[in-house]
């Protein structure tokens, strides 16, 4: 592959980074930035100004002894400082400002991407990774054309304004400088960028796999202390801090290596502008004060001479970032609305799966195959079977959390693909085999989407789930905070206020995935008394292990390798030979 197509791959992702940052992200602060470009052509103008300043104190003060001059130059210099430096006020705080602005609004999209994807979508990536680039990826671009901006606009400018004044001086020691240290200068750190570039997407890549790592081992504590993990779990992160301390310090290596660069090749000029200058003061050709403004301006031009210089490797963090940032963004959303889906009108409650067949990404077994159920308006029907099944992805296709392969699901006769899912997923309850809670109060989980939920009306649902007693004796109440995921309170608390939760919102349609399967037998009767009564002139399907739990179903299916293989009530199936006559006698046996 010749170097010529390995480069325009890198030019085209940089081109396009750019582009779209520009265009959707830079173009809405065009007037705040065009303030900050002012402020930066002032800062550059007054920058310019001081080698001329130092030019007539030289010849004028020095040399001439004008005492006007005396005067005038300070109180020149003096309030070329006061504009200066109040236009770098204006400039930092209108860049910054907009910088910030741009990270508010990619972590906002980021998130918004991440909280709309389907749920197939969400686990192609690991959440640490996802964690990074919210943090860190969104922030570094962000700082990226922060730093451009400054870099374009300030120190690009100072630094023509500067090597005019050089040039306006004396062109001959000029010319050193242009032939010579900025062609020099920008070569070099082209080649840095480069290689900044690669180092930083891989130290990002990194990034996100150590976050991954805290992420896993915060979550699964319990699992790595009984084990006796602790080493284990230390030596992968060492071996994942250790790749990003390596890729770090490419990227630093190559940004600390412009320094050197640029200043080596300001030595190189000044030495040869120090020898061509006394040459022509030999020769009365330059004057003190003009070879003092002279190198006054070339060590003024260091500075934005190695920021513009270091533009590219700047340029390169930020694409890397960039990259990773648009790759979340623009994953497609394949569980979304139709553009003339229609609100779900429920006049009963029905709900039939039509030949439903699903298979999870891209394996080749299918977790549904062929389904068809019937649910009558206010039926309550349960699916038992093995695990593993396909019991809760039926759960899952009636929430639209993924879509059928084939065949379709009926609501009232309205299929859940034409309406919205915000309409669908109103008209359901869902409570879960495993409860999840916000660190938040538990009377904010209770009234969880329900905002207008009054306390009264909390309470009550908290009753309705057994969940009352215990929330009043907490030192807060409901005030009570639940803390990360809920481990504040047992797992049977938990799965109440889950049911609390669902009992508050109180839809036409349950769906129960196995919810009482964390109480125990006391709390089960006490809960299964509630969600009896809930039950009542809704239509429900129950995903049940404990089958003492849907005796009274009116209906049962049991599912096995993702197929219905009986159906019928209790009292059916109990007596005729089959699957359901297995699971109810080992457990009746157990118990």
């Amino acid at each position: 592959m010749s170097e010529e197509s390995t480069k325009s791959p890198h030019r085209s992702k940089t081109l396009a980074v750019s582009t779209r940052t520009f265009s959707v992200y830079i173009k809405p602060f065009l007037g705040l930035i065009l303030l900050g470009i002012l402020a930066n052509l002032i800062i550059a103008a007054a920058s310019g100004a001081l080698p001329w300043f130092i030019q007539q104190a030289v010849d004028s003060v020095f040399v001439d002894g004008d005492r006007t001059m005396l005067v005038m130059i300070p109180l020149g210099v003096m309030i070329m400082s006061i504009v200066r430096g109040g236009a770098t006020y204006i400039s930092n705080v209108i860049l910054n400002y907009v910088g910030q602005k741009i990270t508010a609004r990619l972590q906002l999209q980021i998130y918004e991407n991440i909280i709309r994807a389907d749920l197939e979508t969400l686990g192609d990536s690991h959440t640490g990774n996802y964690i990074a680039i919210f943090l860190n990826d969104a922030k570094l671009m962000a700082n990226t054309l922060n730093q451009t901006l400054i870099n374009l606009f300030r120190h690009f400018f100072t630094l023509i304004v500067l090597t005019g004044m050089m040039f306006t001086l004396n062109w001959k020691l000029a010319s050193i400088y242009v032939v010579i240290v900025m062609p020099a200068g920008i070569l070099s750190m082209r080649r840095l960028g480069k290689v900044t570039r690669k180092a930083s997407h891989q130290g990002l890549t990194e990034t996100g796999l150590l976050s991954r790592l805290i992420s896993e081992t915060i979550k699964g504590i319990r699992v790595v202390k009984a084990y006796a993990g602790e080493k284990l779990e230390a030596k992968n992160a060492d071996r994942v801090i250790n790749r990003v301390l390596e890729f770090t310090m490419r990227s630093v290596r190559a940004k600390s290596a412009s320094s050197p660069i640029v200043e080596s090749l300001a030595g190189v000029a000044i030495a040869g502008i120090i020898f061509w200058g006394g040459r022509q003061s030999f020769e009365g050709n330059l004057t003190a004060g003009e070879f003092m403004g002279f190198i006054s301006a070339l060590l003024l031009a260091y500075q934005p001479l190695r920021s513009v210089a270091n533009l590219p490797v700047v340029l390169q963090e930020g694409v890397a970032a960039g990259l990773r940032v648009f790759e979340i963004i623009d994953k497609p959303i394949e569980i979304k609305n139709k553009p003339d889906a229609g609100e779900l009108k429920i006049s009963k409650g029905g709900i039939e799966f039509k030949n439903v067949s699903f298979a999870y990404g891209n394996r080749d077994i299918s977790a549904l195959d062929d389904i068809s159920i019937d649910i009558n308006p206010g039926e309550t029907v349960a699916l038992v079977g093995p695990s593993g099944a396909g019991k809760s992805t039926l759960l899952n296709l009636v929430l639209r959390f993924y879509d059928p392969v084939s065949g379709s699901i009926e609501i009232d006769g309205q299929d859940i693909q034409t309406v919205t899912i915000e309409s669908l997923r109103a008209s359901t309850a869902l409570v879960t085999q495993e409860p999840f809670l916000f660190d938040d109060t538990i009377a904010a989980n209770i009234a969880y989407g329900q905002d207008n939920a009054s306390q009264k009306a909390i309470e009550k649902a908290a009753k309705s789930a057994a969940a009352h007693d215990f929330i009043s004796v907490l030192p807060e109440g409901y005030e009570t905070r639940c803390g990360e995921g809920g481990m504040q309170l047992s797992g049977g608390q938990r799965q109440r206020i889950a049911i609390a939760r669902a009992m508050l919102k109180d839809t036409p349609i349950l769906l129960l995935d196995e919810a009482t399967s964390a109480l125990d037998n006391k709390a089960e009767q006490e809960v299964q008394k509630a969600l009896t009564y809930l039950m009542q002139d809704r239509t429900s399907l129950v995903v049940a292990h404990r089958l003492s739990t849907i005796i009274n179903a009116d209906k049962i299916y049991v599912i096995d390798q993702g197929k219905v293989v009986q159906s019928g009530s209790h009292e059916e199936l109990s007596k005729a030979k089959g699957l359901y006559a297995e699971l109810y006698k080992a457990q009746f046996e157990d118990q």
